[in-house]
């Protein structure tokens, strides 16, 4: 159900639930044998679910996410239950303003609920409630909002797999109203627009948490997890970091150490340029991801290149080109090869396997 506007009427039925005891909270049944739902020694037990139908985008850098959702709640309250035949249908359809009212008039507990990691205004597209002669109430709403994302954590960046929330506590105590899943409608829509993320691994989850009224309150939350398209980063990122490496490798095979500066200099230029783009699409972080890990290695690697070249030059204009050429040769065969040989493995085995 939405955020019950206005604000008011809630608090008064939260204070009601707390204060009143069974008769205040949930009144008198108008039928005499039916069971009191809403109070302490019967809680109103309330399915939810949460199908998420569009993703309308990820920002990385805000930790956010914008979804287009459809909440759905099923109970019982006995409380709610009409003549049908007096009434001339068999269910009743209000607006949840209408039904706060309602409710209140009987009086009994309009479970009312809040989107714990909403962000931003939640547009509802439309909403409404539906009560059955018997006491069966549905609430149905379908919403546009933006959601926080707190739990990104970006180590393994781009080989890493994100996890994604949609938390809605109850507005009353846990001892008034507890929430159950409705799974036949949670989970992920077939057609969510996100072209650059793989979602999947839907669930249901339920807790516990610190509600509105200071007190424990019940929460559902929608969890699923994404994981990125890595022939994109393959393509546009790896592959030229390996042409990059080959190309530094190449140089060592000139004979003319100039050249060599001259080529490596290019080199670091592009490595500092695919560092600021690569900076753009994260926020600021405390921490290295595989990709900084690599990329700062790269950069490493290609200034000690420089300062190599450099020296051997200086060992030729000395006099000392033999040792130069044997040097040169070493680091041709052994040094480079097997030094970024372990800067990768280093990398796997601590951001990707171990982390």
């Amino acid at each position: 159900m939405q955020i019950i506007q206005p604000l008011v009427r809630v608090l008064l039925l939260v204070f009601l639930g707390l204060l009143g005891g069974q008769v205040s909270a949930q009144g008198l049944s108008p039928k005499g044998g039916a069971a009191t739902v809403g109070t302490r020694d019967a809680p109103l037990e309330v399915a939810v679910g949460i199908e998420i139908n569009q993703i309308s985008f990820v920002d990385q850098k805000s930790e956010n996410f914008g979804v287009v959702a459809t909440i759905r709640a099923n109970w019982h309250d006995p409380a709610l239950a009409f003549d049908a035949a007096e009434y001339g249908r068999k269910y009743r359809l209000m607006k949840p303003e209408a039904f706060v009212d309602y409710a209140g008039s009987i009086p009994t507990i309009a479970p009312a609920f809040i989107i714990q990691n909403q962000q931003s205004n939640r547009w509802i597209h439309q909403s409404f409630i539906v009560i059955h002669a018997n006491g069966d109430a549905r609430y149905l709403e379908k919403s546009s909002l933006t959601l926080q994302a707190p739990h990104f954590n970006f180590t393994r960046y781009p080989f890493d797999r994100q996890q994604f929330y949609f938390e809605i506590a109850s507005v009353f105590p846990s001892d008034l109203v507890r929430f159950t899943v409705l799974e036949e409608h949670s989970g992920l829509g077939d057609l969510l627009g996100e072209e650059e993320w793989i979602l999947g691994n839907d669930r249901m989850e339920t807790s516990k948490v610190i509600g509105l009224t200071g007190r424990e309150s019940d929460q559902v939350a929608l969890a699923f997890q994404g994981s990125r398209h890595i022939m994109y980063y393959a393509i546009r990122i790896f592959l030229p970091m390996l042409v990059l490496m080959v190309v530094s490798w190449a140089t060592f095979f000139l004979n003319e150490y100039r050249n060599r500066i001259e080529i490596s200099g290019a080199n670091l230029l592009i490595f500092v340029a695919f560092n600021w783009i690569i900076s753009d699409d994260l926020p600021k972080l405390g921490y290295l991801t595989f990709l900084d890990f690599i990329l700062q290695w790269m950069f490493v690697v290609t200034g000690l290149v420089i300062v190599f070249s450099v020296a051997l030059s200086r060992l030729k204009w000395s006099g000392r080109e033999d040792l130069a050429r044997k040097l040169d040769n070493y680091v041709i065969k052994w040094v480079y090869p097997l030094g970024y040989a372990s800067i990768i493995a280093f990398a796997v085995s601590t951001y990707l396997i171990i982390g």
